[in-house]
């Protein structure tokens, strides 16, 4: 009888034990994801303010894509004009009243855009 009582408080002893550890390793998993959700929100607001900036600089980078066609298409047309103006001089005879700026040429042909 006593070597059942004291298989008995063995076993209490070691449950007790392992309820013990059981509760720590608990404790300790969930400040574990705790931890982890806050890294995940901090990385999250990160990937926020990223993409925030990527836009920032996407729209920037439009604005001075357009502002250098503006800045170009006058270019353009003056050096344009000045190769009109060289061709009549070396051909006065060639009819160039076809050609335009927005004209290109397509199987040696030209085409308007």
């Amino acid at each position: 009888m006593e070597f059942h009582k004291e298989v008995e408080r063995l076993q209490v002893e070691s449950l007790s034990g392992l309820h013990q550890e059981a509760e720590q390793l608990r404790a300790e998993k969930t400040q574990e994801a705790s931890n982890l959700a806050e890294e995940n929100n901090k990385l999250l607001t990160e990937v926020d303010e990223l993409k925030n900036k990527l836009t920032c600089k996407g729209e920037d980078l439009i604005k001075a894509i357009d502002s250098f066609k503006q800045d170009a298409s006058p270019s353009y047309l003056v050096g344009f004009e000045a190769a009109l103006e060289q061709a009549a001089v070396v051909h006065p005879s060639m009819d160039l009243s076809e050609l335009d700026s927005g004209k290109i040429v397509v199987d040696g042909q030209l085409r308007g855009d």
